[in-house]
């Protein structure tokens, strides 16, 4: 595929995207959404953020790495732990990336 083809098909998908999003909200403006919908969107967030960690923590050139050289899954206990006592996302984010760096840095990759 040529770049001006893939610039074209990744607008495309930009504005349905958009477009999608855009007419929901649309239709929403002046109302309160119903108290289902409220809750189950206030719940998205902390679903989509371990959705988005959980394949880098457990995968590792292309296969499930349990042991303990995976050292993105030493942060991730570590993130989980902070994330448990303190159940702050920016601390969890925070303690994870950090234990990571230094893990990498004591091991030195």
């Amino acid at each position: 595929m040529s770049h001006d083809a893939f610039f074209v098909v990744a607008l495309l998908c930009g504005a349905v995207t958009f477009s999608e999003r855009g007419a929901f909200l649309l239709r929403q403006r002046g109302k309160e959404p119903h108290p289902r919908l409220a809750r189950a969107l206030r719940l998205v967030p902390a679903a989509v953020l371990p959705a988005l960690v959980t394949p880098a923590i457990f995968m590792h050139s292309g296969a499930v790495d349990l042991s303990f050289g995976n050292l993105r899954l030493l942060a991730g206990a570590v993130a989980l732990a902070v994330a448990l006592w303190k159940r702050s996302v920016f601390l969890t984010l925070a303690s994870g990336l950090s234990s990571l760096w230094i893990l990498q840095w004591a091991v030195g990759g």
